[in-house]
């Protein structure tokens, strides 16, 4: 083999562990602030699904809670500025300063231990870009038979303001139980340009609440589909049973459940599905590909849609074999058809036809 044929090669080897590394990145999310805020029910509501159990607290709690979802990982850490935790003792222990987000989480009054924490925040922030976000939670319980909401709402802002020595601090004031502001704490997050490519993820994993999340929901999950594509290919060296086709049977399995997870389809859906005429047959479609199995025959099933000799000129790359090729096509068309099928549910569920 000349040195040329070896430099493409590991040349490709390289592209293809770069964008593997990419699909695998997770990005960390540490909850912090005081207990009872409700933490756990502020991450549930953004995700759309219940990664942690609501409604228990304590003062007294001295581990770390930990969740994972799609490629978000969850960290609900323990209170600080007790005795057995002061704040400077409560960092060397939790290493807060590893995640690449803080969600502050608080709903009475703030103390010195929260300000010294706000201080760490802002250093984590300024020196390794990674944003936090004080969010004041049980908004629809903020009430004062002598004052306007407004007016309580400004001084508590003014409070946080004090504590993190910064005058024009964003403070998010959300309610769990009734939804309110969760929509506008999502677009602060997202606007954080520190987040670089890791907002995308963030923008995928986190629930839809509107048409515009959907839609980018979708061309997040299209670029999967190219990206999945290129890897499979790249690294099939199994053919499928019975076809001349290769493909990496495992990670097709991967992509579409990843699909399903990004538009929050649940296997619970699919009996839902079969009661609406229209809907059925797209369900049907989606829940086909819930099994690794069924993955496989309903790949030998298409298969004779994707063979041709024209099919060398869809791949981004020189000298696969036509197998490799085929595998290429199917996993692009297949999948961007996958997308179109997800969506297209996600948007029925959104507008409350459909009930999840």
């Amino acid at each position: 083999m000349g040195s040329g044929a070896l430099n493409l090669e590991e040349e490709m080897q390289a592209k293809w562990e770069e964008k593997k590394r990419e699909l695998e990145e997770e990005i960390h999310i540490a909850l912090v602030g005081q207990p009872g805020a409700g933490k756990s029910s502020l991450i549930n509501k953004l995700i759309g699904r219940k990664l942690f159990e609501t409604g228990v607290h304590t003062d007294t709690t001295v581990d770390m809670q930990e969740a994972a979802f799609g490629t978000l990982r969850i960290h609900d850490l323990p209170g600080y500025g007790t005795a057995r935790f002061p704040v400077e003792q409560w960092v060397e222990t939790f290493h807060p300063e590893q995640y690449d987000l803080y969600l502050f989480v608080f709903e009475g009054k703030l103390h010195d231990s929260d300000a010294v924490l706000f201080s760490y925040l802002k250093q984590w922030r300024d020196e390794r870009e990674h944003p936090f976000f004080v969010v004041r939670n049980k908004k629809d319980q903020i009430w004062d038979e002598e004052k306007p909401k407004e007016t309580l709402m400004s001084e508590i802002a003014k409070e946080v303001r004090e504590k993190l020595g910064e005058p024009d601090a964003a403070v998010q004031f959300v309610s769990c139980r009734t939804g309110e502001g969760i929509k506008e704490l999502k677009q602060a997050i997202f606007a954080a340009d520190v987040l670089g490519v890791k907002r995308s993820k963030l923008r995928a994993e986190f629930q839809a609440t509107s048409m515009e999340d959907l839609a980018y929901k979708k061309q997040h999950s299209i670029k999967a589909v190219n990206t999945y594509a290129w890897l499979g290919a790249a690294n099939a060296v199994n053919p499928v049973p019975g076809l001349d086709v290769t493909l990496d049977v495992g990670m097709f399995y991967k992509l579409l459940s990843e699909i399903r997870r990004i538009f929050g389809i649940t296997d619970d859906m699919a009996q839902t599905l079969e009661r609406y005429k229209v809907l059925a047959p797209i369900g049907q479609r989606v829940f086909a590909y819930a099994t690794q199995e069924g993955v496989v025959m309903m790949v030998q099933k298409l298969a004779g849609q994707f063979a041709g000799k024209e099919i060398a000129k869809y791949i981004p790359f020189v000298g696969q074999a036509a197998a490799a090729a085929t595998g290429y096509m199917m996993i692009q068309k297949i999948g961007e058809k996958y997308v179109d099928d997800c969506h297209t549910i996600a948007q029925e569920v959104l507008r409350g036809v459909l009930k999840k």
